[in-house]
Order: structure tokens, then sequence, then C-alpha cells
């Protein structure tokens, strides 16, 4: 997984993390689970998925891809992205 922007902050300062996952909420929960500090940053308080990040798979957008069900492979590469905003 690559953290960007203010993630990486939360992790520490960690850009990159290496984590066996066979799909995106998988990978999510072992992101918070070696970076504590990120869990409430991804998740709310009912467990939902925060609106403020962009998850992409490779290239592509994971809200095409299943969203949390979407399979990864190995050497897939899920980056974590703030989501900006404003006018």
């Amino acid at each position: 997984m690559l953290l960007h922007g203010v993630f990486r902050g939360f992790a520490g300062g960690v850009r990159e993390v290496t984590l066996d996952a066979s799909n995106l909420r998988e990978a999510i929960d072992g992101l918070a689970s070696a970076h504590p500090s990120l869990a409430e940053r991804l998740r709310d308080e009912r467990g939902k998925l925060r609106p403020h990040m962009a998850l992409f798979v490779n290239e592509d957008d994971a809200r095409l891809l299943g969203w949390e069900d979407a399979p990864l492979k190995e050497g897939d590469i899920v980056h974590v992205i703030p989501a900006l905003s404003g006018g």
C-alpha cells in the first residue's frame, strides 16, 4: 500500500506498507493494525470507510472494482489518497 499526503504523517512518515490481503477490506484492516493511528482516519465510528479518501488498486478507482470487496493479487499497489475539496 502506498500512503499519500497526510496519511503518511499518521503512519510515522512511512510511505509504503507491504501486506498480505485477498481484498481491499483485508488490506485496510491490516493497515489499521500496523499503524493504529490511522484506524480512526480510515473508518468512522460505524466501521464504514470515510468518504474523505480515495482508494485505487493500481490505476483503477476501487469504487469501480467493488470497493472493500475489490480483489487483490500479489503485486497490486493500493493507493490511499486523502481527498481534496473546496472550490
